[in-house]
């Protein structure tokens, strides 16, 4: 008799030992609640994913999406465009995959002509002039102090992250 119990309670020690998960949790384990949810289950809701820990809902950024002025933008998405007043400038904000994680990438773009180059300024003027002579239709002198500048057009990319 004495026997028997002795390897009811041994039984039931190892049992409790092997025996440390019950439905899929482990008993020192704590559940997530509003909204309910296991030990490192994650939620996604727009910019926030959230993870259960310990008992805890814990915030972070979805990794997986740009995030502007608080609304999410799946990888290869226009997320902004605006055209300059004079329509020469284009400025974009992009969401594009790296790796496993969004980036937002930043594009200025210029589509208006380049400016005349120093050489062909001067050789207009040389046109100009030799119009005027040809023709005799100007009272003035031809003016040979005019300059001419050059300006230069770019484009430039920049990326940053969520």
């Amino acid at each position: 008799m004495k026997f028997a119990i002795l390897s009811m309670i041994v039984i039931a020690c190892v049992l409790a030992a092997n025996l440390s998960e019950v439905g899929g949790l482990k008993m020192n384990e704590k559940i997530c609640t509003k909204p309910k949810g296991n030990d490192g289950e994650s939620r996604t809701e727009g910019c926030l994913k959230q993870t259960c820990k310990n008992g805890v809902w814990r915030p972070s950024l979805e990794e997986t999406v740009c995030c502007f002025d608080r609304e999410a933008f799946p990888p290869n998405h226009n997320i902004l465009t605006t055209t300059s007043q004079d329509g020469c400038t284009t400025t974009s904000i992009d969401c594009r995959l790296d790796g496993d994680k969004a980036r937002m990438v930043f594009q200025v773009e210029n589509s208006c002509p380049k400016p005349a180059t120093e050489n062909q300024v001067e050789a207009l003027k040389q046109l100009l002039k030799q119009h005027i002579t040809d023709h005799k239709t100007c009272c003035c002198k031809p003016d040979t102090t005019m300059t001419a500048t050059t300006t230069t057009a770019t484009t430039s990319t920049a990326t940053t992250s969520n």
